[in-house]
């Protein structure tokens, strides 16, 4: 009797994913996986890449958490990450599970995504281009799972048509715009690594990826009707050389008491741009203010700094960062945290962290990664990188999955 009401349990479990998973295909008929739901397209990929999302993404149990004085009663923290997803799978993942994942899985963060669904991208200053596969940043989730089955995990994405759709009118009057002297008044001219219009354009859509995975964040915090007392805003397109911990600064415990944000030592022109980590209301200054604070901004910079506009990093230095301060937030600098850009083509620049000027990457990052950048990166892959060709830059490694 009860081995026939147990059958009998599991034909009916099966007869549900099936009526499911016909449910899900037949309300999207034909459409390309791209413009099916989120849900629907991630396990289409679980499915694809079954095989190559292996166990070598899946960090040691008994290797987290080593002691460490930390304690899983240190408030809510968030994880926000942005931007295009390069070479994910093949260079981002296993960095973000080893340095980014594991750390803070301890805190439970959950973590809220935005990136922009691109499958080629053009040669230009972010590189030689290549093709793009936007649906491995969907893989994270299982990541997370996998670390902290009890974070939540939340994803956003804006196909390039979508993207131009509403910031068109802007980013027109920002490309156009010029001084009494005939000028630009938005795109910085002084910088001459700048090129026009890609470089203004490329600044706005990084704005609005941030500030789309803060909204999807906040979207959360009223659904459950709890605020993160923490929170980091991370790169999507790099890979993680050492450990970020949301509730460390340079490898100190930060008090429950402290105000304080983090950021890189490294990439100063003339202050880092590319994360933080810091209390929420902080953070939100960094991460959901800056469309809001541009134009007080470039009236500031055409009275003091003319020239320099929408320049990124001095967004920050002379409009961010003192607003942050104004919050009653202090900002560090983490000697220690340091990580690599990747680009489309599966290359790494392994010389982010550093620079023959102090001023522009404090010297302990070197001191604390060591001089072996091609082995500590090969280490967190699980493979042999390449020496680009040589007409290229000998900064950079190139390290395909598949080698040929």
């Amino acid at each position: 009797m009860w081995l026939k009401k147990h059958l009998l349990a599991v034909a009916l479990l099966l007869a549900c994913v099936i009526a499911t998973t016909l449910f899900q295909f037949r309300a999207f008929p034909g459409l390309p996986l791209h413009q099916a739901p989120i849900a629907v397209r991630l396990s289409k990929v679980k499915e694809k890449l079954k095989q190559e999302n292996s166990k070598s993404l899946r960090p040691d149990p008994e290797a987290l958490h080593q002691e460490s004085g930390t304690s899983t009663a240190r408030g809510r923290c968030a994880i926000n990450l942005f931007g295009l997803p390069r070479a994910f799978q093949s260079l981002v993942l296993p960095s973000l599970v080893q340095n980014v994942l594991s750390p803070n899985s301890l805190y439970q963060c959950d973590y809220f995504v935005h990136y922009y669904f691109l499958t080629y991208e053009e040669a230009g200053r972010s590189g030689l281009g290549g093709r793009i596969d936007p649906d491995e940043i969907l893989l994270l989730e299982q990541a997370v799972r996998d670390v902290s089955p009890n974070s939540v995990i939340s994803f956003r994405f804006d196909h390039e048509q979508a993207f131009w759709d509403k910031y068109q009118p802007f980013i027109d009057k920002i490309r156009t715009a010029k001084d009494t002297d005939g000028r630009f008044l938005y795109f910085p001219w002084r910088d001459t690594s700048y090129v026009y219009p890609e470089t203004l354009d490329n600044i706005v859509k990084m704005w609005h990826s941030i500030e789309s995975a803060w909204e999807v964040m906040t979207k959360h915090e009223l659904e459950t009707s709890l605020r993160y007392d923490r929170v980091a805003v991370l790169r999507s397109d790099v890979v993680y050389v050492t450990p970020i911990d949301v509730f460390q600064d340079n490898w100190r415990l930060i008090n429950d008491s402290d105000r304080v944000a983090v950021v890189p030592a490294f990439g100063r022109y003339p202050v880092n741009d590319r994360m933080i980590v810091g209390p929420r209301e902080a953070v939100e200054i960094w991460a959901a203010q800056r469309f809001n604070r541009l134009e007080t901004h470039i009236k500031f910079v055409q009275e003091n700094h003319p020239g320099w506009g929408m320049h990124s990093e001095r967004f920050i230095k002379w409009t961010i960062n003192p607003a942050i301060r104004d919050s009653n937030t202090t900002i560090v600098e983490d000697g220690n945290i340091c990580f690599f850009r990747v680009r489309a083509d599966e290359t790494v620049k392994i010389n982010d962290c550093e620079d023959g000027k102090s001023v522009v990457a404090a010297p302990s990052i070197v001191e604390n990664t060591g001089e072996g950048k091609a082995k500590l990166l090969e280490s967190i892959l699980g493979r042999k990188c390449l020496v680009r060709p040589p007409d290229s830059a000998s900064t950079s490694l190139q390290c395909p999955k598949n080698m040929t």
